[in-house]
């Protein structure tokens, strides 16, 4: 295997590749300068739990207040990381666990590798993880908008204590992240299109988002990067797979791209494990609905959510930036409501493999579910409509039963 890209979603994915006994070559141009991002609970659980780590990269939880639609809400237990060292983690322990990391770029092609320097490698499994970058300019999975985050360590600024803020200004939104020992990092998401400089606009934003900070000065010039949504295309080939930002971008305000990021590098594996485990036709008709059916899943949740964030905030519903998004991707629920448990056909993975069987979608998960813990999740419904909730279920399901009685309200 090469995999192209050694962020996240393509370190992770040499890191199971080698302890699945592979031989994987990681090709990264290891570029310095870093930047911070939020890290959801659910994705440091499962760093931590799976063996490989964040290093020292992560630092939190820290409180989090946001100042969106007019109301001012605090919450605790966001982490916040810093990039280039997670990355620098993820690339060591898929190197510890057997990879080759080389440093340059490359090209990927069906069953092969072009390097910088002009080699030619081939090989039975490439994956894409070089990010956005590998979408090139293809409009047709871009909405008929462009949006930036500009970021930059700040100086000067007098932060009251670590935590995280976000404000939405007519402009677009404003991020900071406040560090212990006073570090500031801000991000400010808004239109490609401006005239200014982008560290006037970074700075301006801060004003008036955070002007208790003080005069803003930044260690370096600020950097932009693109943060429109990009939808997935369909895959050409299942032997050489596009993973993270480089098969879609998730729309930055529904969530964190870390998330999908890893989550997409899961799913490549078990694509992987499964047509080596059984190789055919079916298995490929299989493995291709898989990822692709849960790659525009994704990416149209979380575009909804993001939408959903974008019409809650109505003292800007006028101006350019909120009025340009405010309809993509359609006017469907980020989620489908459902008040009812149904039994229904789905795909999932069973010890690593996917496979098609029976999943319970519920009002708390209404995409579906085919684990209560170990046990089938439409088996575990099934005796619960013949018994009931009594001691005789809880007795014979234990966790799954109460797993059950969980998904059936609503969050």
């Amino acid at each position: 295997m090469v995999v192209v890209g050694g962020g996240p979603a393509g370190a992770v994915t040499a890191w199971l590749a080698a302890r699945d006994g592979l031989q994987v070559l990681l090709v990264d141009p290891l570029r310095t300068g870093g930047r911070i991002e939020g890290l959801s609970p659910r994705l440091h659980r499962w760093l931590v739990s799976s063996g490989i780590g964040t290093g020292d990269s992560v630092v939190g939880p820290l409180p989090r207040r946001v100042d969106w639609a007019g109301v001012a809400d605090s919450a605790n237990g966001e982490y916040l990381v810093r990039r280039d060292r997670l990355d620098a983690h993820l690339r060591d322990a898929a190197v510890a666990s057997g990879a080759t990391l080389i440093e340059g770029s490359a090209r990927p092609e069906r069953q092969a590798v072009d390097l910088g320097d002009g080699q030619r490698i081939e090989a039975g499994w490439v994956i894409d993880a070089r990010g956005r970058g590998a979408h090139g300019r293809d409009a047709t999975r871009r909405p008929g908008f462009s949006t930036i985050a500009i970021s930059g360590a700040c100086r000067g600024a007098r932060p009251a204590g670590p935590g995280i803020s976000a404000t939405a200004l007519a402009g677009g939104w404003a991020w900071t992240a406040a560090l212990p020992g006073g570090e500031l990092w801000a991000q400010y998401s808004c239109d490609a299109r401006g005239d200014a400089p982008l560290e006037a606009r970074l700075a301006a934003a801060l004003a008036e988002a955070r002007p208790e900070l003080g005069e803003i000065r930044f260690d370096s010039p600020p950097r932009a990067r693109e943060a429109a949504p990009v939808l997935p295309a369909p895959i050409a080939s299942l032997t050489a797979l596009p993973i993270g930002d480089a098969f879609a971008a998730m729309d930055p305000l529904s969530g964190h791209g870390l998330f999908w990021a890893v989550s997409s590098a899961l799913a490549a594996a078990a694509v992987r494990r499964t047509l080596a485990a059984r190789p055919g036709a079916a298995s490929e008709a299989l493995c291709r609905r898989y990822i692709e059916e849960r790659a525009r899943e994704t990416c149209l949740r979380n575009a909804r959510i993001g939408r959903d964030f974008l019409r809650q905030e109505t003292r800007f519903a006028d101006a350019p930036f909120w009025r340009a998004r405010r309809d993509f991707p359609d006017d469907l629920p980020s989620h489908a409501p459902r008040d009812e448990i149904s039994v229904a056909q789905g795909l999932v993975l069973r010890d690593g493999l996917i496979e098609e069987m029976e999943i319970l979608k519920t009002p708390r998960s209404p995409d579906g579910i085919g684990w209560l813990g170990r046990a089938p999740a439409t088996q575990v419904w099934r005796d619960f409509q013949t018994s009931g909730p009594g001691e005789a279920f809880l007795g014979r399901w234990g966790p799954a039963a109460q797993a059950l009685l969980a998904e059936m309200s609503p969050r």
